[in-house]
């Protein structure tokens, strides 16, 4: 009898899969040289008080303290962080991410931010009080070693912020009319949890407000956004199909188009303390 799955198998089998779809699915020219060049903008530092996650993470610190963030992006949760402590190093593979993120740290006027510009897996950089990765592990196809890196380079806390149901739920019924069947789920916070566990550590649940749906843009814009997450290539059947669809799964407010039936995204922060797993 095989041995039973364990939460890190399943995690990655669950990442594994839904790339697997992807590739199945596709009707587009191929995969893009980097994956957020055209999302990049979407992740510039908002106004305060819009995103709890940099207050919350900013309570487990002190203006003394080291942070490492962990795929920063375009500085959503760096830039608020890093008033907040002596040095953030930001570590972003993404050139598209990293070039936003440097616009928002002169926009800003942050200087005591140091990038990185390669993976966590590849990243060489030194221990810090609090190290996290915020909405970066749901794409993580070998997840123990992404964490046990993690917890190995954190000397006071180890976190990660993750969504109960993935980033792209609010496109999932567009998947099923576009392509015809349910869009393969992403690990998220209860996955993350199990593994967690299983390597032995006794992860704190610290609740965040939901993430509320956005609108997609204006019509061509929503097009365009569509094609690019449901993988469809202009002018193919799958495009037809998305386009058909378009006025019957969304709505249109002020200009622009919204999911309809969206609904709230719950998340959290899953913290503990490094140094103690298996």
């Amino acid at each position: 009898m095989a041995a039973p799955e364990s939460a890190s198998q399943r995690h990655d089998r669950m990442v594994r899969e839904e790339m697997l779809q992807a590739e199945r699915v596709r009707s587009t020219a191929g995969k893009p040289a980097d994956f957020w060049q055209t999302l990049a903008r979407n992740f510039r530092a908002p106004a305060p008080g819009v995103d709890p996650t940099p207050e919350a993470l900013a309570a487990l610190i002190e203006p003394g303290h080291r942070v490492i963030d962990v795929g920063a992006g375009g500085g959503r949760i760096a830039i608020p962080l890093a008033r907040r402590c002596r040095e953030l190093v930001a570590v972003e593979p993404s050139p598209a991410m990293r070039a936003v993120l440097a616009e928002e740290m002169a926009r800003h006027g942050v200087t005591n931010i140091r990038v990185v510009p390669t993976t966590w897996e590849e990243a060489e950089v030194e221990p810090a009080e609090l190290v996290f990765a915020a909405h970066v592990t749901y794409g993580i196809q070998v997840i123990e070693p992404f964490l046990r890196k993690l917890d190995a380079k954190a000397t006071r806390h180890a976190a990660l912020v993750a969504m109960a149901d993935p980033p792209q739920i609010a496109i999932a019924p567009f998947w099923r009319a576009v392509h015809g069947e349910e869009r393969l789920r992403l690990p998220c916070r209860a996955e993350l949890l199990d593994v967690l566990r299983e390597l032995g550590a006794q992860p704190e649940v610290i609740p965040l407000a939901p993430m509320l749906p956005n609108p997609f843009g204006t019509r061509q814009e929503t097009i365009d956004l569509l094609r690019f997450r449901l993988l469809a290539g202009p002018g193919t059947p799958a495009d037809e199909r998305l386009l058909a669809c378009l006025d019957e799964l969304a709505v249109e407010r002020d200009g622009l188009l919204w999911p309809k039936d969206a609904r709230p995204n719950e998340r959290a922060i899953l913290r503990w303390e490094p140094g103690r797993l298996r």
